[in-house]
Formats: structure tokens, sequence, C-alpha cells
């Protein structure tokens, strides 16, 4: 019994060793301003934010591989105001310190290639790919779509804000062709669960079901978590 119970410990301390810190008002400033050259990945998140579940198998992942190099911190926006201090507008709001000082902030969810890419630039180590920039998700122009017409993850990141933030067709529209785009250069669960959430929105439910069963096969094959297109499928059958 004593043995089964040091190995239960033993599992459960790894697992925790793998989480995100969780920090509040109180203590951020104490976790966040140390000078130890070590990089910090913050991540500004909401419990009802859609992208925010997508990113955590990802960063529990990238957590596992860099734990003796980075700390992942993450802040809760609706339960602390340190987000406000920050002007964090969008979730998930990802910051990138080192020695008191910030790096480089992102928004939106991204691959798990595109966040490895962020930690190796600021760790110092070889980017694998191109990173993706900090970009406009209110900026629904031509000019800024096309800015990011070969950015599978930035394309996916501004038609998901506008699924969830705006109801203006015009918008709603472009926001399709650039989810339509996103998918042409890299179909995965979270730009077809996008496309989905999107045709649901404009009215077209046979091929938001179509496409939403098309992001749990996919997430499926991965291992990824879909609950959030199973909730999206619930909300298609009503409105059919």
């Amino acid at each position: 019994m004593k043995k089964t119970a040091s190995i239960l410990m033993m599992l459960l301390s790894i697992t925790m060793s793998f989480a995100q810190t969780e920090l509040t008002d109180d203590d951020a400033e104490a976790k966040l301003l140390v000078n130890n050259d070590r990089l910090i990945v913050l991540d500004f998140y909401a419990t009802w934010c859609g992208p925010c579940k997508r990113m955590e198998p990802i960063i529990k992942e990238l957590e596992a591989k860099y734990k003796d190099k980075v700390d992942f911190y993450k802040v809760d926006v609706d339960k602390n105001k340190v987000d406000d201090a920050l002007n964090v507008t969008a979730m998930p709001t990802y910051f990138f310190l080192k020695n008191s000082s910030n790096l480089e902030v992102v928004e939106g969810a991204m691959s798990k290639a595109e966040m490895e890419d962020l930690i190796l630039k600021h760790m110092g180590g070889a980017v694998a790919s191109s990173s993706s920039n900090t970009i406009d998700l209110d900026d629904f122009s031509q000019s800024n779509i096309d800015k990011y017409w070969n950015s599978s993850n930035s394309l996916n990141s501004l038609a998901w804000n506008a699924y969830e933030n705006y109801s203006d067709i015009k918008i709603l529209l472009k926001a399709i062709k650039a989810v339509e785009r996103s998918i042409e250069l890299d179909r995965n669960s979270h730009n077809t669960d996008t496309y989905a959430a999107l045709l649901y929105k404009t009215g077209n439910y046979t091929k938001a079901l179509k496409m939403a069963k098309e992001s749990i096969d996919i997430a499926k094959s991965s291992g990824e978590n879909y609950q959030i297109t199973t909730e999206l499928i619930e909300k298609i059958i009503d409105e059919m």
C-alpha cells in the first residue's frame, strides 16, 4: 500500500509540474519581475474563451518540453486586474518576459509550431519556422487580410474574432473567406471549427453541421479536445 501511495504521489507531482502556475493580482509582480535569465510565458485567458481552451494542450506539451528553461504562468482575466494594467483586450494574449523586460506580446490562438518558434526566439535558440506577429484582429480590410494571406493561423485568428465579436454580415463574409484560405493552407480542427461557427452564425446550418463533424474527426485523430465543437453542434441542431 505504501509503495502504491508513493507511486501515486510521484505521478501527481509530475502532472502538477506540467501545469501552468496560476497567478493573481497579489503575487503577479513578485513572480514576473525577476532577474534570473529564465524566459516567462504569461498567458492571459478566460474560462469561456474557446481559443484559450484550444491552446491548453499545446501549452501543456511545450511546458513539459521546456520546463527546465521556461516558466509558464497564466492569469484569469475575470478574476484579476493585471490584464487591465497591461491593456490586454483579447484572449488569449501571451506576454514573453525575461529579466523584468517585456520582449513581445502576441494575441490569439496559434499552432504548436508557432508557439514553439516564439519560445525559441526569446530563449535565443534557432527558430524552426516563421513566427506569427501580432495582428490587428479588428481590421477586416482586404489589405489586412492580404497581409496574412499565407499564414493559416493568423487568418483563423482573424476569422474567429469576427465570429465572437461581430454580427455585420459583410465582416462575417470576409471572415469566411479568410478561414477558407486558412483551411486551404493547413486543414486542422481549429480552422474547420471556426468555419463551422461562421457558417452557423450566417445561417448555413447544413454545411455548418458537416464542417463541425469534420472538425471533431480531425480533433479525435490528433488527440485534441473537441468539447467546444460538440457544443456548437448542439446549437446548430437546435436551429435546423
